[in-house]
């Protein structure tokens, strides 16, 4: 379930703040689906916000198909 939610540190990086009441506040105002869980840690899935499924997910690079 990891690659399916935000990390902590994407949840401060689209919030803007790493206090947890501010992120819930950023959250409710912007109509976001989120969840808190038992340490009071903001959870957010990554289709609420249009994040690709894996965060860390390599770019590839472009290449031709054709034989040089």
């Amino acid at each position: 379930m990891s690659g399916e939610v935000l990390s902590r540190a994407e949840v401060e990086e689209i919030s803007r703040t790493p206090i947890r009441s501010r992120q819930l506040d950023f959250f409710r105002q912007n109509g976001i689906q989120h969840h808190v869980d038992e340490y009071n840690r903001v959870i957010v899935l990554r289709k609420a916000v249009g994040a690709p499924l894996t965060a860390d997910s390599p770019k590839l690079a472009w290449r031709s198909n054709k034989a040089v």
